[in-house]
């Protein structure tokens, strides 16, 4: 196949829509596409979940991509997104397709006659079946076909139709802010150089630029060029004046530590001599090479601005990447009780003995009769906006975000130090404890969110769990990692960031050791983007219109999507039975499977990983947003403040329900109101 301009390759892609299909449909596929006369692109996500896959045919290229449109929205039914997102007058259509097999298809669906409402009922969700409303309606929806088999052609039509609504009016409310969230007010004609005049002053030293010739020769080595009269350390003392007196030929900055310099080869057919050299940024003379000047000039000045305002930018430091990647944890989630029945369940106390060493679970006398919930307004954005509060106590009264990476040590001092001054902001890598004088304090929600492996022994996960464990002969011998909530850093080194850490301090926590710490430069540039797009879910929600959900979407996916997408962080090779052998050899081998007699598909993770949002932000959202549930626990028992604007800033909310709108508004509770609830039978529930 070919366009009418044989010059340009053909590539045409069809998209092949399905929902859910990550875990199940696409699973079938893979026998499916090993097909002598399609060639299989490398799979995104992960060999248990695989999110794309990408088939070409070998002779006419064309692409065929298969997609879980899941995925755009979060996890959900496809009922439910078409509620949320697609238009009011449509409705999901319903067809008991458990009841077809390879056996019966044939004489099922001839019948000319409706499914019966047994019919409907789905062993595979328990027995669970429509209601009786959606049976009246496919009833009515039937009496327009002549048999089964018309009505099914019809319901796998509108499937696609109604899953592909929502999906046009997420990318057309999209469009309507096709603006850059961080660089909003950016203007190609403005001067940003210079954008750090505090940065020290850039001083040559001897082994930098025995470094720099010797790398300059071997580039031009490589080039086929002549190395004859290259600069050399001799021309130290040329070049240290040079560089202190003169600014970059580009950009037209000063350099400093910040900004160090290099030569830029004006005609770049000839060698790095001083006739042909000019000092030049690293950053500009990398952005320089032989690109388009305008393009050059755009990604100059799109850098120097992303410095001026402590933007996030690509990570250089491997060893920052790597400890911001242990630092992700995903959301926050804690279960305590499972069943309160009014009138009859007692409210449940848990205390620890210091003498005996043990937690003590027991019911007191007071019975349940209500149960209150205490929810949070936008948990996400209100942890990424940066809006300022007072009363949040540290630094400007901010939950600043991480722009650029400034320094990595594994120090302990330094690491203290920095912890002390609350002056910046950081990823820590520390271990720690509460004394038990705090457990009692802390029981009710301990304050430490993070991934452990719990061994499934008796002595650990208790002895209920144990033997229920034992009766449904589950596998006690591996290890699970769970996320949970600590009291303590389980004797291992765990992460925090500086807002969630210094809390931790002021509830009591005890740093016992100090293991690595990354400190950035700050921002809120977040700040506008939020509370426009809250602005307008707020109208959205008093209107009663379903761009409610987009907003919410976009707000809680702009803080970091990459972060939370396993897929950037464990790739999946196509390879032969002989690489196949090497690559589960490999220490980052994750898993395979076999595609055909000589093709297997095989998941590893890799060294590093390409983010179109940077990791740092998703990092600090994370942990800014335990540090707001953590810091609920404070003000319960009187430890701390939290932020109280329930639009941007979460605190604790109440929501009334009246004329179908959540009426949110703010609750304060003290050790006597907690108490006074537990008296009184009502039991308190934190949620995000």
């Amino acid at each position: 196949m070919k366009y009418e301009d044989e010059n340009i390759p053909f590539d045409k892609c069809i998209k092949i829509l399905g929902w859910n299909s990550s875990r199940f449909d696409i699973a079938l596929l893979w026998d499916a596409l090993d097909y002598k006369l399609w060639t299989m692109g490398v799979p995104i996500g992960s060999l248990n979940n695989t999110k794309s896959i990408t088939v070409t045919h070998k002779k006419s290229h064309m692409k065929l991509q298969f997609i879980d449109a899941e995925n755009l929205f979060g996890p959900m039914t496809l009922k439910a997104c078409v509620k949320d997102y697609g238009d009011q007058s449509e409705h999901k259509d319903v067809f008991p397709y458990e009841i077809i097999n390879s056996k019966n298809w044939n004489e099922v669906l001839m019948k000319t006659e409706p499914f019966e409402y047994e019919d409907c009922k789905s062993q595979l969700k328990g027995g669970y079946s429509i209601t009786r409303e959606e049976y009246d309606q496919y009833l009515i929806d039937f009496k327009r076909f002549t048999n089964r088999l018309d009505y099914l052609k019809y319901y796998n039509i509108s499937e696609t139709e109604i899953m592909v609504k929502p999906l046009m009016n997420l990318i057309d409310t999209s469009e309507q802010f096709n603006i850059d969230i961080y660089y909003e007010d950016f203007d190609i004609n403005a001067d940003y150089s210079d954008p750090n005049p505090n940065a020290k002053p850039f001083e040559l030293t001897t082994g930098y630029w025995k470094n720099k010739c010797y790398r300059y020769k071997q580039q031009d080595y490589n080039g086929g060029r002549e190395t004859e009269k290259n600069v050399t350390a001799d021309d130290y003392d040329y070049y240290k004046r040079l560089f202190e007196t003169s600014v970059c030929s580009i950009c037209n900055a000063k350099f400093s530590y910040d900004n160090p310099p290099s030569l830029d080869r004006q005609d770049n057919e000839l060698p790095h001599t001083k006739d042909n050299c000019l000092p030049a940024c690293v950053s500009c003379n990398i952005a320089h090479a032989n690109k388009d000047p305008k393009m050059t000039s755009l990604h100059i000045k799109m850098r120097q601005y992303a410095i001026k305002h402590n933007l996030p930018m690509t990570l250089s430091d491997e060893r920052i990447y790597k400890l911001l990647r242990e630092c992700i944890t995903g959301g926050l989630a804690a279960v305590f009780h499972r069943e309160n029945i009014a009138g009859k369940t007692h409210i449940n106390e848990l205390t620890y003995d210091e003498q005996s060493n043990k937690v003590i679970s027991q019911d007191n006398e007071n019975v349940v009769t209500h149960v209150f919930a205490l929810d949070g307004n936008s948990l996400y954005p209100s942890s990424y906006s940066s809006v300022k509060n007072e009363n949040i106590p540290y630094i400007d009264h901010r939950m600043y975000m991480a722009g650029r990476s400034r320094f990595y040590s594994e120090k302990p001092y330094v690491i203290k130090n920095c912890i002390d001054q609350r002056k910046e902001i950081f990823v820590a890598k520390v271990n720690g404890y509460f004394p038990k004088s705090e457990y009692n304090n802390l029981l009710p929600l301990p304050p430490i969110f993070k991934n452990i492996e719990i061994e499934n022994k008796e002595d650990v996960i208790g002895e209920y769990m144990y033997s229920q464990a034992q009766k449904h002969s589950l596998p006690m011998t591996k290890k699970d990692r769970k996320l949970t909530t600590l009291a303590d850093t389980n004797g291992q080194y765990m992460l925090f960031n500086n807002n969630y850490l210094w809390l931790l301090i002021d509830l009591g926590f005890i740093i016992t050791d100090y293991k690595a710490i990354a400190v950035f430069e700050k921002n809120a540039a977040y700040e506008p983007f939020v509370r426009t797009m809250m602005n307008l879910r707020i109208q959205a929600i008093l209107a009663g219109s379903t761009k409610e959900k987009f907003y919410k979407l976009i707000i809680n996916a702009s803080y970091g999507y990459d972060t939370l997408n396993t897929e950037k962080f464990g790739k999946i090779k196509m390879l032969d039975k002989a690489d196949t052998f090497i690559a589960q050899h490999h220490p980052n081998h994750i898993g395979t499977r076999r595609i055909s007699a000589n093709t297997f598909a095989v998941q590893i993770n890799p060294k590093t990983a390409t983010c179109f949002t940077s990791i740092q932000s998703g990092v600090f959202t994370l942990d800014n947003a335990k540090y707001q549930q953590a810091g609920e626990i404070g003000a319960v028992h009187g430890k701390s403040q939290i932020p109280r604007d329930n639009l941007i800033i979460r605190g604790f909310v109440r929501y009334e329900v009246e004329k179908n709108l959540l009426k949110p508004g703010i609750i304060w509770v003290n050790d006597d109101e907690l108490m006074g609830c537990q008296k009184r039978g009502i039991i308190l529930m934190f949620g995000g």
